[in-house]
């Protein structure tokens, strides 16, 4: 779960809005994400303010049952990024985190506190513009080592994407085998995608690459697909080998455009439904 956590000053306007707006977002897009808000000078148990309530309801959100919360370190700690109103609040905060966990919107985030409906409402637009850029530098891929906390999630994409997919079992063996090499790719704290290799005496053999269907289209096969070549590379391999289904043109344009040309073939190599398989290979100048 990847924790988000909004601050301003006295969390009964621009945090507990731009919490509401985060937790739409993130309930459209069926991420995994919690999002809490407090305020670095909050009187707790105040409710949210009146203009606040009405500007997020014209939006479909519900600060009705909003009461403030003073930031505790706890709170702060446990958070994976920190969304926060103006530079001045992020030079308190990186005190005590790390900066590279706290965003500032550009432009800053004026206070609407004691203001009419009106400037509430462009307070919140002005959020709605900050959290979508919040987001988007939030869910910058990351490509990971597989660890064993992972293989749970992976067993799911390869439920998702194939008809003979591997167990979690057989994912976690391969945290033990040597000649492994095993990456998964998370946004924001979700796994995605992942690719999977073995390299055995210089030689590289593709065993898997998936990418959950609702995360498709994005480019994170691609970056799977760059990632395990560089590896491959890294490691003095010779060539990076794989198999794909005949009917899979987009997956071969993949690997073509990559640099990987047709090998042979593999008669029968697939199951449910019985397919012929393309040997494509990458050979790498040494």
């Amino acid at each position: 779960m990847f924790r988000i956590l909004c601050i301003c000053s006295g969390n009964t306007c621009r945090s507990p809005m731009a919490q509401a707006l985060l937790q739409l977002k993130v309930q459209k897009y069926g991420w995994p994400v919690a999002v809490k808000s407090a305020g670095l000078a909050a009187c707790p148990g105040d409710p949210a303010s009146e203009n606040a309530v009405r500007a997020i309801a014209e939006i479909g959100g519900d600060l009705c049952g909003h009461r403030s919360l003073a930031l505790t370190t706890d709170s702060l700690f446990e958070a994976d990024a920190v969304f926060c109103m103006n530079r001045t609040q992020k030079a308190v905060l990186s005190r005590y985190i790390d900066p590279k966990k706290v965003f500032v919107p550009t432009p800053e985030i004026p206070d609407p506190f004691g203001g009419d409906l009106d400037c509430y409402r462009a307070c919140r637009d002005a959020l709605d513009a900050a959290t979508d850029a919040f987001l988007a530098a939030c869910a910058v891929p990351r490509i990971d080592a597989m660890g064993e906390a992972d293989a749970a999630a992976i067993a799911e994409i390869e439920r998702a994407c194939f008809s003979t997919p591997w167990s979690e079992d057989a994912l976690r063996e391969e945290l033990f085998n040597e000649n492994a090499r095993f990456f998964v790719l998370k946004v924001l704290g979700e796994a995605v995608g992942y690719v999977g290799m073995h390299l055995i005496c210089g030689e590289g053999y593709l065993t898997n690459v998936a990418v959950l269907p609702r995360a498709r289209r994005k480019g994170f096969a691609r970056l799977l697909m760059e990632h395990a070549i560089a590896v491959c590379k890294d490691e003095g391999a010779l060539f990076l080998s794989l198999e794909v289904r005949e009917s899979n043109l987009p997956a071969q344009r993949l690997y073509q455009s990559l640099g990987f040309t047709v090998r042979g073939e593999r008669k029968n190599f697939y199951a449910q439904p019985q397919e012929n398989a393309r040997i494509m290979t990458l050979d790498f100048e040494q």
